[in-house]
């Protein structure tokens, strides 16, 4: 791999042992990949920093970076912790704090952004054709897919480096030639009804990059769709028509297909009948307007009855926008969370059911919990927490 001057005083150490570290990771996964060169990134999105995903050896290895000198050399964002940072959420454990905040700490004095949300884009767009250096699955596939930015699908410890030294390996969607949809999907308007399921599909059925047809969803239900995408299949970048750039992808189609209701029924599970319901939506975080929808909702139907609670998790610098509402949404008796999310954290009770609109969390959390699901529509899991 070529490395310019500054690239290799960064590798020979001459930066700190830090950023020696940071750029050996970069270059050794380049080198793998098959990059023959760095290139520069303007954002940095880090995942894998929740305590429970990386226990000790984790938070020891974060702590180490700071303590030896590595600092953020670009704009770099922090994905959610185990923690609640509004302190007010009874379903998250807060058993993990202290550990947590450790982490946290060594990040933040780093220079990252202590934003502690999934969606970093809703804190910072990125431009199209901005290159990219994002952890959190879902965040990279809407960076690229809505906004037409570049990010491969990177994993907790790359981006981190990425962050320390500014640069990141040129392979993957950084290359034009390799952002090819060769399987054009078109989706019966039956399948939109259900983005969560309809991404599922997509991820378990779909290798090379599709190209939907069909399908034009608003950011927070093609925001659903990718997640799920990303937790089923390994998609990092799925165009859709009407939505993704088109300067940002070509078309070469080795194969159609459609996808339609009946193809998504083995995703959406059972509607609960008897026993406690967990309702959650916010995987990925809600976004202003899908926390107004559900705000609106709740104020018109009042307080929650009976043994159900409704989950919402949402970006902290939501939760510091909008504290008076959160407030209110908790005197009904729903939990907000803030910063975090049950898939990279623990809840302090056991529930029967799972009623949610998130392929993702049904991914995860389905087998995390051995709990039973239904994925539905964002308005029919609050009909359902409020039966």
């Amino acid at each position: 791999m070529f490395l310019t001057r500054e690239q290799e005083k960064m590798l020979n150490g001459e930066y700190g042992w830090a950023v020696a570290k940071a750029m050996a990771i970069i270059v050794k996964t380049g080198e793998v990949l098959g990059a023959s060169r760095l290139v520069e990134i303007s954002h940095a999105h880090v995942s894998g920093v929740s305590y429970t995903n990386i226990l000790d050896p984790g938070l020891d290895f974060v702590r180490r970076l700071f303590l030896s000198g590595g600092r953020a050399r670009v704009y770099t964002t922090i994905n959610p912790g185990c923690v609640d940072y509004s302190g007010l959420s009874s379903l998250i454990d807060r058993s993990f704090n202290e550990k947590q905040a450790v982490i946290d700490e060594s990040l933040t004095r780093m220079g990252f952004k202590p934003v502690f949300t999934c969606i970093p884009y809703y804190h910072r767009p990125p431009s199209q054709g901005e290159f990219l250096a994002w952890g959190e699955s879902s965040a990279i596939a809407v960076a690229n897919s809505y906004y037409g930015a570049s990010s491969n699908r990177e994993g907790g410890p790359l981006a981190l480096a990425a962050a320390l030294t500014g640069y990141t390996y040129y392979a993957g969607l950084h290359i034009p030639e390799n952002r090819v949809a060769r399987v054009v999907v078109r989706v019966d308007p039956s399948a939109s009804r259900n983005p969560g399921a309809l991404g599922l599909w997509i991820g378990e059925n779909i290798r090379e990059i599709p190209l939907l047809k069909g399908f034009n969803p608003p950011l927070w239900d093609l925001k659903i769709m990718l997640a799920a995408s990303a937790a089923s299949g390994s998609h990092a970048f799925i165009a859709v028509e009407k939505i993704t750039p088109q300067g940002f992808y070509k078309v070469d189609p080795l194969e159609k297909v459609e996808v339609e209701w009946r193809d998504l029924e083995k995703y959406i599970g059972l509607e609960p009948s008897g026993g406690s319901v967990l309702g959650y939506l916010g995987c990925p975080h809600l976004h202003p307007w899908e926390f107004h929808l559900v705000y609106e909702y709740v104020k018109r139907r009042g307080r929650l009855p009976g043994r159900n609670r409704l989950l919402l998790t949402i970006p902290l610098e939501v939760y510091e926008r909008y504290r008076d509402k959160v407030l209110y949404l908790r005197s009904l008796g729903v939990d907000v969370a803030a910063g975090t999310c049950p898939v990279v954290s623990r809840l302090t009770r056991r529930f029967d059911h799972l009623v949610t609109n998130s392929g993702k969390a049904v991914f995860y959390l389905s087998k995390q919990l051995k709990i039973n699901y239904y994925l539905t529509e964002t308005r029919r899991v609050l009909e359902i927490v409020y039966a």
